[in-house]
């Protein structure tokens, strides 16, 4: 039998004391939402918000439930790495003040942390957070375009013409995986010989140097949207 692995969610909302209130909120809007506290949206697997499946021919009732009986989704080393959980969790933020101070435990001490107090540590993994605070301005998306030599082999000339930006990251994904693979290889060098002579992992760009296991056009996507399309935020 067939394993659907293309479904609609139903994603849950959390509320804070800064977030957007009402038609104001982004969440409440992209969910259509009449619920004044639609603040936050969580896409993924957290006990406190593991999104629903919205398909009758799934016999999972949650995105947690599927991939605990589906563990191949989630390929070998992420399932041996995490317990066969998924390890991340996309959020959709709608912010009005200031966000309230939080302390992210590492990995070890999230875990101690977890089995002394569940009910206040429901999650025993750590929390690296990458924030995306918005879109670049076109002409800073041209400028890194142009600053990356691996981007343009790839995109051909497009990068030149601010209206060809959707163009370009067409051309990305359908470029030949021999082709990628082998700018890949090159970013990956580049970057990182970069690192060892400023002695840290960011490159010009303040991106860290990817680590990238599987070499296919998704693995080159992410270091475009960073490097070029997004105004990025670490923490």
């Amino acid at each position: 039998m067939c394993v659907l692995r293309v479904f609609p969610l139903s994603c849950a909302v959390q509320q804070y004391a800064w977030g957007k209130m009402g038609s104001n909120s982004e969440v409440a809007r992209l969910l259509a939402s009449s619920d004044p506290l639609a603040q936050i949206l969580w896409m993924g697997t957290h006990p406190r918000g593991d999104a629903k499946i919205l398909d009758n021919r799934i016999s999972q009732k949650t995105l947690g439930q599927w991939i605990a009986e589906n563990q191949d989704s989630l390929g070998s080393k992420v399932k041996d790495t995490f317990n066969g959980n998924l390890p991340l969790l996309f959020k959709v933020l709608s912010v009005e003040t200031a966000l309230s101070i939080q302390a992210h435990p590492n990995k070890e001490l999230a875990e101690k942390l977890h089995l002394q107090a569940p009910q206040h540590y429901p999650d025993a993994n750590h929390k690296p957070e990458m924030g995306l605070c918005g879109f670049r301005p076109v002409e800073e998306i041209v400028t890194f375009l142009k600053k990356v030599p691996e981007f343009q082999v790839l995109i051909r000339d497009d990068a030149a013409v601010a209206s060809a930006l959707k163009s370009c990251f067409s051309h990305l994904m359908k470029s030949e995986k021999k082709v990628v693979v082998e700018q890949l290889n090159l970013l990956v060098k580049r970057i990182s010989q970069q690192a060892l002579l400023w002695g840290n992992e960011h490159s010009a760009f303040g991106v860290p140097v990817p680590k990238m296991g599987q070499k296919c056009p998704s693995c080159m996507m992410p270091q475009f949207l960073l490097y070029s399309y997004f105004t990025v935020s670490w923490g």
